[in-house]
């Protein structure tokens, strides 16, 4: 079974389907699930911006599960495994990083790097 070029190709899916589910309902209940996970690296984030970033992710997660099962169905193997090692791997981290910043930087993670200056002015 785990050799089974269909069950390799759809594991993915499914992983993506649960991250897309947790984050989902944490966010169905009022809760950032991402935060338990992150809180150390996104440090001074405020509620709101916890919320923001978890749907942001959900999405995310909830629309590669739909392209790897679209992409499962309509190319080959050798093709959809190009796809999943360049396309999506190298998606994470331009969702991770440019969209993402503006949203962290107004929810609270630039008060922290502003009160550091303040405190430890640069010198020359």
């Amino acid at each position: 079974m785990f050799r089974n070029a269909i069950f390799i190709q759809l594991k993915p899916t499914a992983v993506y389907l649960m991250f897309s589910a947790v984050l989902f309902f944490g966010l169905w209940r009022g809760k950032a699930m991402l935060k338990y996970l992150l809180q150390a690296a996104f440090e001074g984030l405020d509620d709101a911006g916890w919320m923001i970033l978890s749907r942001n992710w959900a999405w995310f997660f909830l629309v590669l599960a739909v392209l790897n099962t679209v992409l499962v169905y309509t190319v080959s193997f050798d093709t959809w495994l190009q796809a999943k090692l360049w396309g999506f791997h190298g998606a994470f981290v331009p969702v991770s990083r440019s969209p993402q910043l503006p949203m962290v930087l107004k929810h609270g993670m630039g008060e922290s790097a502003k009160e550091e200056l303040v405190e430890n002015p640069p010198h020359d």
